[in-house]
C-alpha cells in the first residue's frame, strides 16, 4: 500500500483543524493588518514615489542619504533587464512635490546619475487609495462570479461551498502570508491572487467532479485518481514559478510567481484535506 493509500484510509476529517485554523488565523492576521495600516501595499494602492534611474557607481548608501535628506522612508531595489541593463528603483513612501523631487535629483547626481536619466512616478494618497478600492472590486467580482458559475455547475450546496470556501481560504491565508513575509499587495500579487482563485477553482472543480459526476470505482479510488491528477498540476505550477522567480529581473514577475508558489501550497491543504473531508462526510452522509 503506498503513502497515499494509507492517507486516504486514514479519516482525513480529524485533519481538517489544520485548514480551518489557518483561516482563522489568516482572517486575524489581514484584518488586523487592514485596520492599523501595517498592511505592506505598494506605492500604487497606498501613494508614495517611484524613481528610476541608471544604476552606476556606489548606489550602496543611497537609500541612506535620500532619507536624510528628504525625512522620508527610502528602500531601494537594483534589476536588470534581459540584456543585462541594470536599474536602480527607489520607493519612497510618501508622494513628492516638485521642490522634492529637485532635491531627490540633486542627491542622485552626486553618484554620478544625470538628472535627465531619472524618471519619477508619484502617486498621491488619494489616487492610492483609489486603485486599492478598485483593485479590492476586482477580486470581490471575480470571486462572485465564479461562486455563482459553481453553484449553477453543481446545483448542490454542500459540494458548491465547499469549493467556495476553498477559494476562500486560499485567497485569505495567501495574504496573511505576504504579510507575514513582507510581500507588497501591488499591481503583480494582484494579478496573482486573481490568478489564485482560477487555480483553486480547478483543483477542487476535478475533486468535485470526480467524486460525485464520474461513478466508477469506490469513494477512496475516485479520491485517489482526483488527487493524483490534482497534485501533478500544481506541483508542475509551482515549479514553473520557482523557475520564473529564479530567472526574473522584473519585480512585477518577481511578485507573481511568489504569490502563486505561496498559493498552491495552501491550496493543497485546503483542497485535499479540507475538500476531501467535506465531501467525504457529504457523500457518506447522502449514502
Amino acid at each position: 500500500m503506498s503513502k497515499l493509500d494509507e492517507f486516504l484510509a486514514m479519516d482525513i476529517r480529524k485533519f481538517m483543524v489544520l485548514p480551518i485554523g489557518m483561516l482563522l488565523a489568516g482572517l486575524v492576521i489581514v484584518i488586523t493588518g487592514y485596520t492599523s495600516g501595517t498592511l505592506p501595499m505598494s506605492i500604487d494602492f497606498k501613494g508614495g514615489t517611484l524613481l528610476i534611474a541608471p544604476a552606476q557607481g556606489d548606489v550602496e548608501n543611497i537609500a541612506e542619504e535620500l532619507a536624510a535628506e528628504l525625512g522620508y522612508e527610502v528602500k531601494t531595489r537594483v534589476v536588470s533587464d534581459a540584456f543585462g541593463n541594470k536599474e536602480l528603483e527607489i520607493f519612497i513612501n510618501h508622494a513628492l512635490s516638485s521642490e522634492e523631487v529637485k532635491r531627490a535629483r540633486e542627491v542622485l547626481s552626486h553618484y554620478g546619475i544625470g538628472e535627465e536619466s531619472i524618471a519619477s512616478d508619484i502617486i498621491s494618497p488619494s489616487l492610492g487609495e483609489t486603485f486599492f478600492r478598485q483593485a479590492i472590486y476586482a477580486l470581490l467580482f471575480a470571486f462572485a462570479f465564479m461562486a455563482v458559475t459553481i453553484f449553477l455547475r453543481f446545483r448542490t450546496f454542500v459540494p458548491s461551498i465547499a469549493v467556495v470556501l476553498s477559494a476562500f481560504s486560499d485567497i485569505v491565508v495567501t495574504l496573511a502570508m505576504m504579510s507575514l513575509l513582507g510581500i507588497e499587495l501591488s499591481k503583480g500579487s494582484l494579478l496573482a491572487l486573481l490568478l489564485l482563485v482560477g487555480y483553486s477553482v480547478d483543483t477542487d472543480i476535478l475533486l468535485t467532479t470526480r467524486v460525485l459526476v464520474h461513478r466508477e470505482g469506490d469513494l477512496v479510488a475516485r479520491i485517489k485518481r482526483a488527487m493524483e491528477t490534482g497534485l501533478t498540476m500544481s506541483i508542475t505550477t509551482f515549479t514553473a514559478m520557482l523557475v520564473l522567480f529564479l530567472v526574473s529581473s522584473s519585480k512585477v514577475l518577481d511578485d507573481v510567481a511568489m504569490v502563486i508558489m505561496i498559493g498552491m501550497l495552501v491550496d493543497i491543504i485546503n483542497t485535499w484535506i479540507q475538500n476531501v473531508g467535506i465531501l467525504r462526510w457529504y457523500v457518506e452522509r447522502r449514502a
